[in-house]
């Protein structure tokens, strides 16, 4: 067996984080710097090298619906306000840069997961707010879209075209994780600007609609998109269960037929219930790291995978985005 490089550290980037989700579940009312053995904290954070996490409103499927749907966004907004303290607000390509490449307190972007929201409360105030990227859909259905378990599904709504019209002016980026098929075909044909998959499995290992099939990889590659390998059992397998090693395969599996370039890991720590052995948070993304170095990964490939590809990513999505605001 080939002997693993020794002693090298990479700074790690996670692309979906349902860390306000968690907390409102398990830990009400209570700041996150309070917080030191929850899911996700912000010394296991430490312990893992990660430098920078997509944190993630998720508008529940309950609230879907003129007013409510707004009225939830903004107590989410405000909840995170109060209690999500300890991150660098990352809002620009250079902020970015900042945390990835530094050893201080760790970096937040934002993501909104489930849109509907969005045809009451102004995009623009969203991004205003340090919303970058958004996720149309959860699981089922909205005003917007189909989620990936409606058996149904069909595309956008007319009120789903115009938003994604408007997110595409304003210089979102979409998740296309939770899109039913139809939707992610209408995603690719009317919105030009970048395309992610911030929480997926691979059809190849787990045929369901909530994973990427071979084609929707590629639409995401062609935008230059990432897609983020996540940690949920439920995604990786039909069983329902995983491990590390699954991780792995899935991510290595992507490396041997796309190259190295275009994936990278998106947890959803705190977004599920069960638990993937021996990579159940932050603390053992170094493992991770680990396992390609014994599989021969080069040192520059692994550095992609843990977290420079969402930082090229994300750079040039914060960098299109001041330039459209103005600044410099």
């Amino acid at each position: 067996m080939k002997n693993p490089q020794q002693n090298h550290s990479y700074p790690a980037i996670d692309s979906h984080v349902d860390l306000l989700y968690d907390l409102i579940r398990h830990h009400p009312e209570i700041p996150l710097q309070e917080l030191p053995d929850a899911w996700v904290s912000l010394p296991k954070l430490a312990q893992g090298g990660v430098r920078a996490i997509v944190s993630v409103l998720y508008c529940m499927d309950c609230y879907n619906g003129p007013v409510k749907a707004a009225d939830n966004l903004r107590y989410l907004l405000e909840y995170a306000e109060k209690y999500l303290q300890g991150f660098e607000a990352i809002r620009s390509a250079a902020g970015l840069t900042a945390v990835y490449h530094g050893s201080g307190t760790p970096g937040a972007l934002f993501l909104l997961e489930n849109a509907d929201a969005l045809l009451e409360f102004p995009p623009e105030a969203l991004k205003l707010k340090g919303f970058r990227v958004v996720g149309l859909t959860h699981f089922g259905s909205n005003r917007i879209c189909d989620g990936n378990t409606v058996p149904h599904p069909t595309g956008l709504t007319p009120a789903g075209r115009n938003l994604v019209r408007e997110l595409e002016r304003l210089g979102f980026a979409i998740d296309t994780a939770h899109l039913h098929d139809p939707g992610f075909r209408d995603v690719v044909d009317q919105f030009t600007g970048p395309l992610l998959s911030s929480h997926t499995g691979l059809r190849a290992f787990h045929d369901t609609p909530r994973n990427l099939s071979d084609e929707q990889i590629r639409a995401i590659l062609s935008r230059d998109g990432i897609v983020g390998i996540a940690a949920c059992p439920g995604i990786l397998s039909a069983e329902g269960k995983s491990d590390i090693s699954q991780v792995f395969r899935q991510i290595d599996w992507f490396v041997q037929k796309y190259g190295p370039e275009g994936v990278g890991i998106g947890s959803d720590f705190g977004g599920y219930s069960t638990t993937c052995v021996r990579f159940e948070d932050h603390t053992r993304f170094p493992r991770l790291a680990e396992l390609f170095e014994e599989a021969g990964y080069p040192e520059v490939a692994v550095a992609g995978i843990m977290g420079g590809n969402w930082f090229r990513f994300f750079s040039q999505l914060l960098a299109a985005a001041s330039t459209e605001d103005g600044q410099t």
